[in-house]
């Protein structure tokens, strides 16, 4: 990896990144710590057991709340300040929440906490996309995504062996803690971009936090078809994973019988393929560019979700036959991820700040739809449901994706012909 674009040390950018992707970590694991223990958190308020999944949307719809005006925000007073000003906000709601003594109390405190969110793509990430060079970014996002990985991977195990001895409150607890370790060091390493020269010669500029200026970025995004549609396309490729984590206590230990501690084993192998994924991805690009990479991991990602559809129908409802396709979405996942993120937000000239505040608001909030209808799709406990549905929403994103491809084709050929 060559050194930051900008005047830091190489250590000091890998530190920044250790100590943001373990906040991502602890933002991550808040949910995928406490999906075991959902049952029991639903059952102690008297809640309905739809509420499992509304608790993840609740927690998404949170963390889209701010993105809007969050990006334009940062592009004027720097990335640094809001972080940790978000970082801070995470850890005090993460603690309401292990005080909260109601359903309607720990929703609440739960849209706060995902509040934090934001700040994680909108301005952490974009600050990486901003330091260091596209393949440089490229690969130091995927290891940073085996890291966050640990989350789903580890947290359903952890947080289930944390409910059969405990109570789900010690959960948020032990997160608020390992929160606040990530802000110190968010805190000490962290390094503003905004207003300095790379060294390419090109200043990451300071856009004035004008209505003007905002609308104009705004437009300028809301009018570009190929930003649009790959967008949209980066929000529909996570409906399968994010309905996945909001339905899994559900078909594992609802509708599959399992314990909590099998539930939490069971999703080693699924989250286990994004690690696998990642490696893969990381090698890939030191051979291919970013449209072939997404190429391949599309043509994966349709094999996979329609091994999900395909096995429950021949096979019958039961949940070993709804794995080997959700293992490998998630391997696919893992491979477009981060090539898809980068390409919506270098597809477009305006302010990264402001282009990651829609990319991260398209995600969440489709997602957070998402989730509602697959909660719907699988009323009735049918894994050939869900397993329609995520093919149906693959299908969907291949739409959209061939949609951006062909775009920036047009525009490349009209800029081709222009010179």
């Amino acid at each position: 990896m060559s050194e930051p674009l900008i005047s830091i040390s190489r250590k000091q950018a890998l530190l920044f990144a250790s100590f943001l992707v373990l906040y991502e970590f602890f933002t991550y694991i808040a949910n995928d710590m406490i999906m075991p223990g959902m049952i029991e958190v639903v059952k102690s308020f008297n809640a309905p057991e739809s509420t499992v999944a509304t608790s993840l949307t609740i927690y998404i719809l949170g963390g889209a709340s701010l993105q809007l005006i969050l990006g334009p925000i940062s592009d004027a007073y720097g990335r640094r300040p809001l972080m940790l000003i978000g970082a801070g906000l995470f850890c005090f709601f993460t603690i309401l929440i292990a005080c909260s003594f109601s359903m309607n109390q720990f929703l609440t405190a739960r849209f706060f906490q995902g509040i934090g969110l934001c700040f994680i793509s909108v301005i952490g990430y974009a600050t990486i996309q901003e330091i260091f060079d596209e393949m440089d970014a490229i690969r130091l996002i995927a290891f940073m995504a085996n890291a966050a990985i640990l989350a789903p991977l580890l947290g359903p195990l952890i947080g289930a062996i944390i409910i059969h001895y405990a109570s789900w409150r010690i959960i948020f607890i032990m997160i608020a803690v390992g929160a606040v370790f990530a802000l110190w060091g968010l805190a000490k390493y962290m390094p503003e971009p905004i207003g300095k020269t790379t060294t390419k010669g090109v200043i990451i500029p300071r856009v004035p936090f004008k209505p003007r200026f905002v609308f104009k970025n705004y437009k300028a995004l809301f009018t570009d078809k190929t930003f649009c549609s790959s967008c949209i396309a980066l929000g529909l490729i996570g409906i399968p994973c994010v309905s996945w984590i909001a339905l899994g206590p559900i078909i594992l230990i609802s509708e599959g019988k399992l314990s909590v501690i099998q539930y939490g084993l069971w999703q080693l192998p699924v989250f286990g393929a994004t690690i696998i994924g990642n490696w893969v991805l990381h090698r890939l690009t030191y051979k291919h560019s970013i449209k072939t990479i997404m190429y391949w991991g599309c043509f994966i990602l349709a094999f996979g979700t329609s091994l999900m559809a395909i096995l429950p129908y021949f096979y019958g409802n039961h949940y070993y036959y709804l794995l080997p396709g959700t293992i490998i979405y998630f391997f696919a996942l893992s491979i477009m991820n981060a090539p898809l993120n980068r390409f919506c937000l270098y597809i477009t000239h305006v302010s990264k700040g402001t282009v990651s505040a829609i990319v991260s608001l398209s995600v969440m909030v489709i997602g957070a739809i998402g989730i509602e209808f697959s909660n719907l799709f699988y009323k009735n406990h049918s894994n050939l449901n869900f397993g329609l549905y995520s093919s149906a929403i693959i299908a969907l994103f291949l739409f959209f994706m061939s949609l951006a491809f062909w775009f920036d084709k047009k525009t490349d050929s009209s800029n081709s012909s222009a010179t």
